[in-house]
């Protein structure tokens, strides 16, 4: 479970970090103008940004037992965090705590390479421990909203995140420059790029609001944006993924050429990806409006906390994980 990264890894992370050295310079330089306020706000999401760089790069290192640490950690913070939104009734506790249980166990089955089981175990385990605790408890008033929610939390938050630490079980992501590695950074490069990107350009080419995806569940997600994002990561994907991965030289689907497969593979999963994390960002944006905040947590500040930070992982990290198994059959 702990061996010695690719040399190559080590290069990734620099790069990472020479990235967000000029991201910082260029916060700085944009925010030299702006009030007293919003550069608080601004820098304290910069030093959030660089704690998560270096907790996934000190992850990445410790290979399939850093990243499932970190995450197993993150989804029980988000489970934590979800049970206090939808406001859980005294009675749950039981179930809240065979929650963490079930977090846990499934984070063992991919450090023990449990592929075939991890695939099952926490949608079967959840609907059946949820439903026979919260039974237990004879108590019918608010059981489907504590029922429902907490199945959403765990499926989301538990389920949905672990998918980016099984890539380092998942057969097709064993091979590659970087390993396993280099696939969870490709997943999690296109991700936070959609994400940043379209909030960037929402900003700069939506400011007008007219043409809204989701006005109610989330005002600032505009049309502008979605696209935008989506063709950064259409460009960004095909020139990282032969550093990271080696998606598009095995053999695909479709019957397309071997000439055209490195391009073909990545744009399709810029397309499932920026797809899958904007459903990702707005479904936990439905759960937050429901429940009153407007975030999860004040645990990482200028960002929120864990849910809004892991929100549209919960969508694209089990639908690249299974888009690799479809495609390299």
């Amino acid at each position: 479970m702990v061996t010695s990264p690719p040399p190559g890894l080590y290069w990734a992370i620099a790069l990472l970090m020479a990235s967000l050295v000029l991201g910082s310079i260029a916060r700085a330089v944009a925010l030299r103008n702006a009030d007293a306020a919003r550069r608080r706000q601004r820098f304290a999401s910069l030093r959030t940004w660089w704690m998560l760089a270096i907790s996934v790069s000190a992850a990445l290192l410790a290979g399939r037992l850093g990243i499932s640490l970190l995450l197993c950690a993150a989804s029980a913070i988000a489970w934590f965090e979800i049970t206090r939104m939808y406001g859980a009734r005294p009675q749950d506790s039981r179930a809240i705590g065979a929650g963490f249980l079930l977090i846990v166990i499934n984070y063992l089955l991919i450090l023990t390479g449990q592929l075939a089981l991890f695939n099952v175990f926490l949608p079967l385990a959840s609907m059946f421990t949820l439903a026979i605790l919260l039974l237990l408890m004879d108590e019918p008033e608010g059981y489907i909203r504590s029922g429902g929610g907490l199945l959403w939390g765990l499926l989301f938050l538990g389920f949905g995140v672990s998918h980016a630490a099984a890539l380092f079980i998942l057969p097709a992501s064993s091979s590659g420059p970087l390993g396993p590695a280099g696939w969870f950074l490709f997943l999690v490069i296109l991700t936070e790029t959609d994400d940043i990107f379209q909030a960037i350009i929402g900003r700069l080419f939506g400011g007008h609001k007219r043409h809204r995806i989701a006005p109610v569940i989330s005002p600032n997600k505009t049309w502008e944006g979605f696209c935008g994002g989506l063709l950064v990561i259409a460009i960004l994907a095909p020139l990282i993924a032969p550093w990271l991965t080696n998606l598009g030289q095995q053999p695909g689907r479709f019957g397309v050429s071997e000439s055209l497969q490195p391009v073909v593979a990545p744009l399709l999963v810029a397309l499932l990806i920026s797809a899958a994390g904007f459903f990702g960002d707005i479904n936990m944006s439905a759960i937050k409006r429901d429940s009153g905040v407007k975030d999860s947590s004040k645990l990482l500040p200028g960002m929120g906390g864990v849910i809004d930070r892991v929100d549209s992982l919960t969508m694209t990290a089990p639908v690249f994980f299974y888009f690799l198994l479809w495609w390299t059959v």
